[in-house]
């Protein structure tokens, strides 16, 4: 069996006091994927997360625009996945 895989991304916050928060999705574990926003962590199935994508980037694109230059300069190719 595979080891967890984790991707991370720093966000703009300014609630806090470094006005930045780091946002995690790990998968493998006790549930297939926990998406950690701060010091909240929350498990969740394969087909949780996968709604969650598809309701995030529906409400976004449609509310928000495309996404910010912070945003795309953090995509993480595949290849480059830390695990």
């Amino acid at each position: 069996m595979n080891g967890p895989w984790y991707f991370s991304v720093t966000a703009p916050a300014p609630w806090n006091k470094s006005g930045q928060t780091k946002v995690t999705v790990r998968t493998g574990g006790a549930y297939q994927v926990y998406v950690c926003v701060g010091n909240d962590r929350h498990g969740m199935t394969e087909n949780e997360a996968w709604a969650l994508w598809v309701a995030l980037g529906n409400a976004l694109h449609a509310t928000c625009g495309p996404a910010p230059a912070w945003a795309d300069e953090q995509a993480t190719p595949a290849d480059k996945r830390q695990g």
